[in-house]
């Protein structure tokens, strides 16, 4: 059954920072970047504008080749295709939910007075994301439950008693993978409302990314034995519980949960697995496409900002190439 609210507490240490000069000044830039490009979700976007029927690509997943997709009639595609969408875009917006919630925990826990500016100027830009994805979504369809991934994410950054894994979990992990999806996203859509939302949020999103890397350059630096261990080790936490496993040539963990809306057009998950236990090179397909799709989330953002940060290194490496995540990120 769907809950409406779930409840975290967490042991925090609030800071005050008393020294008012500027420490970092890339760090004050991005603060008035942030205060420049302040946008207004309900005047910058034109809401009148109706949603294509094509909101997204369907053909590139393996599922949408199968007899089973293609005896439904047209109109249940077109629900489909809505409804699956919707599903997406809803773990968007749980996602900057959970970014507004920790980025309110960095203003009271960053050490410095620069990183907490940058951090309430975030809040404000993840306060409007919220709006914009709950605004587009229920004009495409409604809005769904949380994956129990992404829940599992969020909550272990938001209960974290440090303020380190806070800004690796949720600048760096969830930032740089919400950055990969909303690209791909926006290449595939067909409707330029969403196209447009988008292009405003990742110009956002980069600026975060941005902030999270100067915020912990120097926090790393400044971190030794356990400490920096541990650190390590919740990164690779954070990314392992985001991808998607292959077992036995199906997935486990990842974001499993947009089965749900076959259910809602009729097709039960009975039908599914007879289909894939028919067409055996269709789940083979899907496997291959979840490994890749893996990667494709890692290699531009987060995997290049680990190793900067000294947090892939010669005892971790081993771990992101087993996970599946290092292969195209080395290539690139």
């Amino acid at each position: 059954m769907f809950t409406e609210r779930t409840e975290v507490k967490t042991d925090l240490t609030n800071v005050f920072h008393w020294n008012y000069d500027v420490m970092y000044p890339q760090m004050d830039r991005l603060y008035e970047n942030a205060k420049r490009d302040q946008w207004n979700v309900s005047t910058t976007i034109n809401w009148d504008r109706p949603i294509e029927r094509e909101v997204i690509d369907m053909s590139m997943i393996p599922m949408f080749q199968t007899d089973l997709y293609k005896s439904l009639s047209q109109d249940r595609k077109d629900q489909l295709m809505r409804k699956f969408a919707a599903w997406r875009l809803s773990q968007f917006l749980h996602g900057e939910q959970g970014a507004l919630m920790v980025c309110g925990q960095l203003v009271e826990a960053a050490p410095d007075l620069d990183a907490k500016m940058c951090a309430a100027a975030q809040v404000m830009d993840e306060a409007r994301h919220v709006e914009a994805f709950r605004k587009y979504i229920t004009k495409l369809d409604k809005i769904y439950p949380i994956d129990p991934t992404l829940d599992r994410l969020l909550c272990a950054v938001i209960e974290h008693d440090r303020w380190e894994p806070k800004y690796v979990g949720m600048q760096i992990v969830a930032e740089g993978l919400a950055i990969a999806a909303f690209r791909f996203m926006q290449r595939e859509t067909k409707d330029e409302l969403l196209k447009e939302m988008l292009e405003y949020i990742m110009k956002d999103e980069s600026r975060h990314v941005g902030f999270g890397m100067l915020a912990l350059r120097e926090a790393v630096r400044k971190l030794g034995g356990q400490d920096k261990k541990d650190l390590e080790e919740f990164a690779f936490s954070a990314c392992d519980m985001m991808v998607t496993k292959i077992v036995d040539g199906k997935p486990k963990d990842g974001f499993l949960s947009g089965t749900s809306v076959f259910e809602e057009v009729g097709i039960s998950m009975r039908d599914v697995e007879d289909e894939m236990q028919r067409n055996p090179d269709w789940a083979k397909a899907e496997a291959e496409m979840d490994k890749q799709f893996n990667s494709f989330l890692f290699v531009d953002t987060i995997i290049p900002c680990l190793r900067q940060l000294g947090l892939i290194n010669e005892r971790t490496e081993p771990w992101y190439t087993q996970l599946g995540v290092m292969q195209l990120a080395s290539a690139a």
